[in-house]
């Protein structure tokens, strides 16, 4: 549905990226488990230097594949 958002991050906006997968989460129900995994994310160090964008695209890429 939004593979644009993880296969082309500098495609779209940053501002559409952020609408895109607050709803996307919100349609999904993943919200709680897309914050506990930024937060999982804050403490590893392979992800120390990506950008928040990069995080989010991440997180969200890895609750979707674990609730598919």
């Amino acid at each position: 549905m939004y593979k644009h958002i993880t296969n082309g991050l500098n495609n779209m906006s940053v501002e559409d990226f952020w609408w895109d997968t607050h709803n996307e989460l919100k349609e999904l129900g993943l919200q709680k488990k897309f914050d506990k995994q930024l937060e999982k994310m804050r403490t590893q160090d392979k992800h120390r230097y990506k950008d928040t964008r990069e995080q989010w695209a991440y997180a969200l890429d890895k609750v979707k594949r674990l609730n598919e």
